[in-house]
């Protein structure tokens, strides 16, 4: 389970970068193992518009009783930026990318990646989660995440909406008190 917390960061703030709405369309970089953090800051020399959404994840080692706190990326081997060709081949130069992935649906990555910040900015504790196929599709009525949608799986008693990024085929989820969702 990680910790979400507050990013401040513009390169991992979601809705600064829709608000200066860059020119280009939105791209996936599936990066070389544990290159997002550098790709990101590559991508912010560029002039690159990018989104690396982060969360706070806390260990404790298990020799020497150690707590260790470290912002590690929600989904492990991608970065989002948005971009022309140009760009996008400039992105690619800089090595930190095995491949780039082509977003068909704009509009559904960009809502899917809304979700997924204000779910982090919420400041309640998120998981990574398989994506989900089957389950109720709901949206939550009340509290901080009034608007939210996505899928449910019951978890005691409360209920945890896993908020699903279809172009990578990953979600992350987060929970809320039963009675602030609503079928959809």
């Amino acid at each position: 389970m990680f910790n979400a917390s507050p990013i401040t960061e513009p390169v991992r703030e979601f809705e600064r970068i829709i608000a200066v709405r860059p020119a280009g369309r939105w791209w996936v970089a599936h990066t070389r193992s544990r290159h997002e953090k550098v790709l990101a800051e590559h991508l912010d020399r560029l002039g690159i518009a990018c989104y690396l959404p982060l969360c706070r994840r806390v260990t404790r080692s298990r020799r020497t009783r150690r707590i260790s706190r470290s912002e590690v990326p929600v989904f492990p081997g991608y970065l989002f930026f948005v971009g022309d060709d140009e760009q996008r081949h400039r992105a690619m130069s800089t090595n930190h990318i095995a491949q780039t992935i082509a977003v068909s649906d704009q509009t559904t990555l960009i809502h899917q990646l809304l979700q997924v910040d204000r779910a982090l900015r919420s400041g309640e504790p998120i998981t990574r989660s398989a994506r989900l196929a089957a389950g109720d599709a709901v949206r939550v009525i009340a509290g901080p995440l009034h608007g939210l949608e996505g899928v449910v799986v019951r978890w005691r008693s409360r209920v945890r909406v896993v908020l699903n990024v279809e172009t990578l085929g990953q979600s992350v989820s987060i929970e809320v008190d039963a009675d602030t969702v609503e079928r959809v």
